[in-house]
């Protein structure tokens, strides 16, 4: 990593991705109050926050496949601004329709963090270190989003955290234009780092009949299957607790955020905690990146049901606030392990060349899940309400119904255990392949 200016280039990177997601938790907190408003039903709610997590899914392929042929730079200093402008602008709607079209327009901006920040990513942290590496750019995404949702449970108005949240990077984006660096693709690689240090360039390309392999690739399937259902508990959890905790609690909109604040600070020192310990474990034995991972989602399922079933009061004392936050940063952690774990194995199992677009495609199906989840979650409550269930059960066996989507998840990273060394060690031979290549030749363009 080495010099100031990757430092500098790295802090800036961490820096601009969080203030970009504190713009996902800002609507969450002020769901009851924006029903109200514009007289809205739950379901309609969701689907607010619903097409902006799909927007921001869909596009990363895109986004992923301009990263791979184009200057990573400029690409991501243009996604930010792209996200904040309409999330500036969602703090002067006046319609439920306003809200939504704003919405899926910071959606478009937002979905250029994912590709363009991992592949970056990737080449500025060498290959046993790159755990650390994506453990700092989601813990960045998690500390983002928390901001945000301090800021929305606190302020009591739900229009002037969306000015709030965007002003930084309209700041951060330029200063990252201007002085950050631009790593060399595959820099990150020890097979070609050495070739690369003496003038050499990897000019390998991305090509559709690459992007199709890269497809071939079991490992990618198989991490693409455990984000389908591993987001689902995200996509509900996160943007229902606090209208569960106003309704069936009885908590004020500021207690019930301080609420999810803890748990959301236990979930980003998770991320940041499974980086390094997938790494630890990496070293230690064959896929053991992958056994903890899903050890520790089981886990955290676990724990996060018992925090659903157990009656907090609407007001909590000061031992309460710290029982919750003990058992949040001992269990609830465990569950975001997968996050730079999945991100480390993703690079790891596929080419410099082909990474951007396959976090892109990554990026999309992770996200079915999560997209799907608030509306999901809206659709489920409004349902087991009109079977009979009191509004306070209707939202609890809704936010339980999402939690055993993890079950799924922590079986297929059995699967990924056996899988994923044998697609890494077939990457590392082509790697090694390339970097004779390029000296033998000098400067090397395959398509």
């Amino acid at each position: 990593m080495g010099n100031t200016r990757r430092k500098f280039s790295i802090v800036l990177l961490i820096l601009m991705a969080a203030f970009l997601m504190a713009d996902q938790n800002l609507l969450p907190p002020n769901y009851q109050q924006i029903m109200q408003e514009f007289g809205i039903s739950e379901t309609q709610m969701g689907l607010v926050s619903t097409i902006f997590v799909a927007t921001s899914a869909l596009i990363t392929l895109i986004w992923g496949f301009l990263s791979d042929i184009g200057r990573r730079k400029k690409l991501l200093v243009i996604g930010v601004l792209i996200g904040e402008i309409p999330c500036f602008l969602t703090a002067f709607v006046h319609s439920y329709w306003q809200l939504l079209l704003m919405r899926l327009f910071t959606g478009i901006g937002v979905g250029s963090i994912i590709p363009i920040g991992y592949s970056l990513i990737a080449d500025m942290f060498e290959e046993e270190h790159r755990g650390k590496g994506y453990a700092y750019i989601q813990t960045a995404f998690g500390f983002g989003t928390l901001f945000g949702m301090i800021i929305a449970g606190l302020i009591v108005s739900w229009r002037p955290p969306f000015i709030i949240a965007s002003v930084p990077n309209f700041i951060l984006a330029p200063l990252f234009y201007l002085i950050a660096e631009e790593p060399k693709r595959g820099e990150g690689e020890k097979v070609l780092k050495e070739v690369l240090e003496k003038g050499y360039e990897y000019t390998y390309k991305l090509s559709w009949d690459v992007v199709k392999k890269s497809f071939q690739t079991k490992t990618n399937l198989l991490i693409f299957l455990q984000g389908l259902s591993g987001t689902v508990p995200w996509g509900v959890l996160m943007y229902w607790l606090v209208s569960f905790l106003i309704v069936t609690r009885g908590m004020a909109k500021d207690t019930a955020t301080f609420v999810l604040l803890i748990l959301g600070i236990a979930t980003v020192i998770g991320t940041l905690v499974g980086g390094f310990v997938g790494d630890y474990f990496e070293r230690k034995m064959r896929g053991g990146r992958a056994i903890v991972t899903g050890l520790a989602i089981f886990l955290g399922m676990l724990a996060t049901i018992g925090v659903i079933l157990y009656p907090l009061p609407s007001q909590l004392s000061i031992k309460g606030w710290i029982a919750l936050t003990v058992y949040s940063l001992l269990f609830l952690q465990l569950v975001s392990f997968a996050g730079p774990n999945v991100t480390a194995i993703i690079s790891q199992v596929n080419l410099p060349e082909d990474r951007g677009t396959v976090f892109g495609v990554f990026n999309i199906i992770d996200n079915i899940g999560k997209a799907l989840g608030p509306l999901f979650g809206g659709f489920l409550i409004e349902t087991l309400r009109n079977a009979g269930y009191s509004n306070a059960l209707a939202y609890e066996y809704a936010l339980i119904i999402g939690s055993l989507f993890w079950i799924p998840c922590a079986l297929v990273w059995l699967w990924i255990k056996r899988q994923y060394p044998e697609d890494r060690e077939r990457i590392q031979e082509i790697l090694k392949k390339r970097a004779e290549e390029i000296v033998g030749r000098g400067k090397y363009d395959a398509v």
